[in-house]
């Protein structure tokens, strides 16, 4: 369990989660939601608040920090009208470990509970080209959601259009709703302690491999 685990034979594809995988985010997001909460809504947001629905689907999330005072389209208006002045950026190393995978001609995309087009808008601002990618999927792309295996119906079965199978695919996530929609839909799972859960978290849940974070992933390929 340990950052210099073998893997045994390597992926065709590794799949990312986002947030807190790839980009950092609750430090950033959670400041965003308490500015929209209070600016628009009246609503001052508690961490704890914030941590009850963190890493829900993006809608329902903003449905529950916002406490449905607009509609839903207006809620994400808001939020998007101050994401300017919280931007994300890319947690250490993220984009270099991608571009290690390219030049390894190992496949690369994504899977995250942000919604598609805020997660294109991620993927360019941190330097990434999003035509290099097999595949990005957003929360409102599937009706499923982590930590529900499903989630990765789609993305699997555009994956085997291409002639890769479940067993050639890794996800990395920094969540135990990651690690359970992985294992459950049948991928290997590589979890990163740069999100709320810890080493500790992870190895007590199962995780077979478990790293600090990202930039120790091209240890694991043989």
């Amino acid at each position: 369990m340990t950052s210099g685990t073998r893997a045994g034979r390597g992926p065709r594809v590794v799949l990312f989660d986002l947030d807190d995988t790839l980009v950092v985010t609750a430090e950033v997001k959670w400041a965003h939601h308490k500015a929209v909460a209070r600016r628009f809504y009246g609503i001052d947001l508690t961490d704890a608040e914030l941590a009850l629905h963190w890493g829900k689907p993006f809608d329902a999330m903003i449905r529950a920090l916002y406490r449905d005072s607009d509609t839903l389209e207006r809620m994400r208006e808001a939020n998007l009208s101050l994401e300017e002045e919280f931007l994300k950026r890319p947690l250490p190393g993220a984009v270099e470990v991608v571009h290690e995978l390219w030049r390894r001609s190992v496949g690369v995309g994504v899977v995250t509970s942000t919604n598609r087009l805020s997660a294109l808008r991620d993927v360019e601002r941190i330097g990434l080209r999003t035509d290099r990618l097999v595949l990005l999927q957003g929360a409102d792309d599937s009706p499923h959601h982590k930590p529900d295996p499903r989630v990765f119906d789609a993305a699997l079965a555009t994956l085997s259009g291409r002639g890769v199978g479940v067993d050639d695919v890794w996800y990395v996530g920094d969540a135990l709703i990651d690690l359970a929609a992985a294992t459950g839909a049948g991928l290997r799972f590589v979890g990163v302690a740069t999100g709320f859960h810890t080493r500790e978290d992870f190895e007590r849940a199962g995780a077979e491999h478990v790293l600090d974070d990202v930039r120790q992933l091209p240890d694991l390929l043989p």
